[in-house]
């Protein structure tokens, strides 16, 4: 006696194997992806926590060399400390000037190029530092063909400009 038996249902994973498909991984819920957000949110707070916390943050912005021995940073009175971020296009200059207090040069890059009341000329390459003393007539200008970016600092006596323009002395270089 043969028996008529009615063939088993085909699942998916039946029809996967047969046709040799790979199935995507089920979906998660809702409630799972949540807690997994969740989870990704709570790490990203606690490592930002972790690297916000440092105990000093180091920032340097230019840095330089000076060879000079003798540095007189000294003000009498209440003083207004300005740093300045100045960038200086191809022949850009100052003007004659002078300062009420000393100044603070750092090149970053490029080069300056000082000329004193004198006329004498000295040139500021990037990494270097120098110092300019109060009420020294003098004028700054960028002879390169690039643009130079410099850091000063002014220390100046409180409520005054920290330059102030001044006629070209029209100083002759000896040296």
């Amino acid at each position: 006696m043969t028996t008529k038996t009615e063939p088993a249902p085909i699942g998916q994973s039946d029809l996967a194997e047969l046709y040799n498909l790979q199935l995507a991984a089920p979906r998660p819920t809702r409630r799972r992806t949540r807690r997994i957000l969740l989870g990704f949110a709570l790490a990203g707070v606690i490592a930002g926590l972790a690297f916000s916390q440092a105990p000093l943050q180091f920032m340097p912005l230019a840095d330089g060399y000076s060879p000079e021995h003798n540095v007189n940073l000294h003000l009498k009175g209440q003083t207004d400390v300005l740093t300045a971020d100045l960038i200086f296009q191809p022949g850009g200059t100052t003007g004659w000037h002078y300062h009420p207090g000393p100044v603070i040069v750092t090149i970053k890059s490029g080069a300056l190029t000082e000329i004193g009341s004198n006329g004498c000329m000295t040139v500021h390459p990037a990494n270097t530092a120098f110092f300019e003393e109060a009420d020294v007539v003098h004028n700054v200008v960028n002879n390169t063909g690039g643009v130079t970016e410099v850091y000063a600092t002014f220390l100046s006596p409180t409520g005054t400009q920290p330059l102030i323009p001044a006629a070209d002395p029209g100083g002759t270089c000896r040296h």
